[in-house]
């Protein structure tokens, strides 16, 4: 008799296991209007690239999506272009100007040594920034300028990084003067002798 009500329980058991974890059709709901904003049909990528694309002739990717200071950098066969967006992170507002040139980069090694750099004042309002390239030996970068910051910095390719930093302020201090140290600790440009 206690074997008979064991394989009764273990199979009462084995049904309400099956009967808690078996998918269920559901009924279908009708959609519910909504105040929320709608779903674009492509990504922010794809429309930036879109933008980037009409506007320098080709947009081979995005290379870096910053949150923080809602800044897009975008890559064409010219060069690296700067993209303000939204706050919500979800639509372009604009680009900013001028793109960083690689041809230009190269041919102007000499004269300006292992970076370069642009400054956008007002950009849009309570925004601005400072913008450039840098080659490898350039491992740290101060902008003495603006309280002695370091930019944030990514790895483009072959010896060139972009570095950038975002300002909440209509204007940066100008000229802008940096400070560039090699691996080693050693200043290998600025202290403060180079004028934007």
């Amino acid at each position: 008799m206690s074997k008979k009500i064991l394989i009764a329980a273990l199979c009462m058991g084995i049904i309400v296991v099956i009967y808690f974890f078996a998918p269920r059709p559901t009924s279908p709901t009708k959609p519910t209007i909504s105040a929320s904003p709608t779903i674009p049909a492509t990504s922010l990528e794809e429309r930036i690239c879109e933008r980037v694309l009409a506007q320098f002739g080709d947009c081979k990717k995005i290379l870096l999506f910053d949150p923080n200071s809602n800044l897009v950098f975008a890559e064409s066969s010219s060069g690296i272009i700067p993209v303000l967006t939204n706050k919500r992170f979800t639509d372009f507002k604009k680009f900013i100007y001028p793109m960083l040139d690689f041809q230009e980069f190269n041919e102007e090694k000499v004269e300006r040594g292992p970076i370069s750099w642009q400054a956008e004042n007002n950009v849009q309002k309570n925004f601005s920034v400072i913008y450039g390239f840098a080659e490898d030996d350039a491992k740290t970068i101060i902008i003495n300028s603006e309280g002695n910051i370091q930019p944030n910095r990514f790895f483009v390719r072959d010896n060139l990084w972009v570095w950038y930093v975002a300002f909440q302020k209509n204007k940066v201090k100008l000229p802008v003067k940096v400070t560039v140290y090699d691996a080693d600790g050693k200043i290998i440009f600025g202290e403060n002798e180079k004028e934007l």
